[in-house]
């Protein structure tokens, strides 16, 4: 047997020394992507005030209107001060308007037109269908 000779090697991860350390790095800010949180949320908020409304009084879907209407302007007052804080060109304001109104005049007037079993159901039907897509695309 030959005895085992030590040779100079490497250590292990030596040609990936920092020269700066990793806190010091600033991360580029990422802009969103769309609007697709705020419709996402619109869409839920007409399936539950749609499908509650049979079962609760008005006063509580008022209250729920105003809820969502905070929320929004809630959203919409965090965006304007990230881009602000990151120095992004202004997007435009008409989808989060589009979506507080929308929102609850389509929960109304789905209210009117079908009533709440046929929202839920439409609802179910709807979360499958996405749920579905959702499987399919990873």
């Amino acid at each position: 047997m030959e005895p085992v000779t030590e040779e100079t090697t490497a250590v292990v991860g030596e040609g990936f020394r920092r020269t700066t350390r990793a806190r010091n790095k600033t991360m580029r800010a990422e802009r969103g992507r769309g609007f697709w949180r705020l419709g996402t949320s619109t869409v839920l908020y007409v399936m539950v005030v749609g499908g509650m409304a049979d079962y609760v009084d008005p006063q509580v879907r008022v209250i729920a209107h105003l809820a969502f209407w905070l929320f929004i302007g809630l959203g919409l007052g965090l965006t304007v001060a990230r881009e602000r804080r990151h120095d992004w060109a202004p997007r435009p304001r008409w989808p989060w308007l589009l979506a507080a109104l929308g929102g609850a005049v389509t929960a109304e007037v789905l209210i009117l037109a079908v009533g709440s079993p046929a929202i839920i159901v439409g609802s179910i039907i709807l979360l499958v269908l996405g749920a579905f897509f959702l499987m399919l695309v990873g």
